[in-house]
């Protein structure tokens, strides 16, 4: 009697499945950026419920101070984790301007002033003007991060910028006081760590060292290059006939648009920009706002709302809808409180006061894009 053969489909070995073939090896940046994101989340909505209870009286400000400050921390923590993945990805868009790295540093510091004093640190600086080529932002979040490294060690952080054999030299030192720093602390490559050498990394011409020193650490940051060095990098590559893009990177930087009626105002936020190395344009009001987006994606708008505010807020509903990830500042009156936005608005904006645009107007607009470049 014969036998019927085997079906041959069922005998076969079964395809793998999509999840058979997963590693988590390959899906790290993933999972970090969902932790960070959830942890960002929450500890905002912490600090949001914090500030509702100071307000009502229910937390004196030493208390607020004792629960809003290890959530800050924990903020921080997550918004490196962040940025590193970002710049690990390869996809973080560099344009090398011109920067005066004083000011950009002076920015940092003016940014995080009122953090600064609430944590009891006092800081001091020695800061020659010394351009360099660099991204803004990339600047902008390396000079934090070494601020971020430096405060667990001690509350007396001095600076010091100047060239020496043609690079710049940034110098930071934390004076310990009578806290002994083993030396195992420093070299630890701890969160901060990380995103400093990533950054570092990403741009391929800043070189960091770290040591421990009798009475604190110290940490140097050296850019190779400044103007001067690029200067005869061109002069070098013009007579080997060697194509500009070789020497510099070609990509397009940040595009800011500053709205404001206030002629003095509007050109001092230009002016302010344009010396951090940002491309800007400074209009009058909202129609010119939508003429100079025409064909251009900006990243973050500067808003004067002391006139035509109602106006200004519609620009920004209008411009957010098409492009989710657009960022503002608002420059406010100093003699009002804030008004409320819509939560959507309200997460995509940072606010300033009008006596603050010398002073916070550069930091602010660098802070809110180096989460997005």
């Amino acid at each position: 009697m014969a036998t019927t053969p085997p079906d041959a489909a069922a005998s076969s070995p079964a395809p793998l499945s999509a999840i058979d073939n997963w590693r988590m090896a390959e899906h790290w940046p993933e999972l970090v950026t969902a932790l960070t994101d959830q942890s960002i989340e929450t500890v905002s909505s912490l600090v949001r419920g914090l500030d509702l209870l100071l307000t009502k009286g229910r937390l004196t400000p030493a208390e607020y101070k004792v629960l809003a400050m290890p959530a800050e921390r924990l903020k921080h923590c997550g918004i490196s984790a962040q940025q590193i993945v970002r710049f690990q990805s390869g996809r973080v868009r560099q344009s090398h301007e011109k920067i005066d790295l004083a000011y950009l540093l002076e920015c940092v510091l003016q940014e995080r002033k009122g953090e600064m004093a609430m944590l009891g640190v006092t800081l001091r600086r020695r800061l020659k003007a010394v351009d360099i080529l660099i991204d803004p932002t990339l600047g902008f979040s390396l000079t934090n991060a070494m601020l971020d490294w430096g405060l667990p060690f001690g509350y007396r952080i001095d600076w010091r910028l100047e060239t020496t054999d043609g690079q710049a030299r940034l110098w930071m030192k934390v004076y310990s006081g009578d806290r002994v720093i083993p030396g195992s602390a420093v070299v630890e490559d701890n969160i901060h760590w990380l995103l400093l050498s990533q950054i570092a990394a990403s741009d391929g011409a800043v070189r960091l060292e770290r040591s421990l020193a009798n009475d604190g650490v110290e940490l140097v940051a050296l850019f190779r290059r400044t103007v001067q060095v690029a200067e005869e990098e061109v002069k070098v590559a013009a007579a080997q006939e060697v194509p500009m893009d070789s020497v510099f990177k070609s990509v397009s930087g940040a595009y800011v648009v500053v709205v404001s009626g206030d002629a003095a105002l509007r050109n001092d936020a230009v002016s302010t920009l344009k010396r951090l190395g940002i491309a800007v344009d400074g209009v009058v009001d909202a129609a010119q706002a939508r003429e100079a987006l025409q064909g251009h994606v900006a990243h973050l708008l500067v808003l004067d709302t002391a006139h035509h505010a109602d106006a200004l807020h519609l620009l920004q509903a209008e411009l957010l809808s098409k492009q989710p990830q657009l960022l503002f500042v608002e420059i406010g009156s100093t003699d009002t409180s804030p008004h409320r936005l819509p939560p959507t608005l309200e997460a995509a904006t940072t606010r300033i006061a009008r006596d603050e645009v010398a002073t916070r107007l550069g930091s602010a607009v660098m802070f809110a894009l180096s989460r997005v470049m």
